[in-house]
């Protein structure tokens, strides 16, 4: 999001040259500028004993497609306990380890999104209401049902290229 007036005052923002930054709206009365922002969102893998890959379908937006399992950072949490907590609470399973794979911007929602292979025990999913299904998958399938070139696909190719480096 690009501000247009002061968050704080009110005040129609002017945009001034800061740094390297090139030109960043700036408060004239507040004498402070205002960088774009963007929503930090976690995006993680759960894999189980087996090394099958849990993806779901959502039961908003494009529910024809298998995702991974998303959402977006609370205040005072850190990535790992957002992805934890984000995969407990749509599908009902705990990640007793969260590894971190590498950040990518999804330029579509202005969306930070952090990869994470999860590390699960493959019991009963309990779908909440903002999942229509959940499918355990091995790595090859999961590589293909997804949407080609998407971040989800980006990630479950990260993991199987570092089983590929490790055996």
């Amino acid at each position: 999001m690009r501000y247009v007036y002061c968050p704080k005052c009110g005040e129609k923002l002017t945009l001034r040259p800061i740094g390297d930054e090139g030109d960043v709206p700036y408060c004239e009365k507040c004498g402070r500028p205002w960088f774009d922002t963007f929503s930090t969102c976690v995006l993680s893998v759960p894999v189980n004993e087996q090394g099958e890959v849990l993806l779901i379908r959502q039961s908003y937006g494009d529910t024809s497609k298998f995702v991974g399992v998303a959402g977006y950072m609370k205040p005072n949490e850190t990535a790992e306990s957002a992805a934890k907590r984000e995969i407990a609470e749509e599908t009902g399973l705990d990640a007793f380890r969260v590894e971190f794979l590498e950040s990518l911007f999804y330029e579509g929602r202005d969306q930070l999104m952090l990869g994470f292979e999860a590390s699960v025990k493959k019991n009963r999913i309990k779908l909440s209401s903002e999942v229509s299904a959940g499918e355990w998958f091995d790595i090859d399938t999961a590589i293909n049902i997804v949407r080609q070139g998407s971040i989800i696909q980006k990630l479950i190719l990260d993991i199987k290229e570092k089983r590929n480096e490790n055996s």
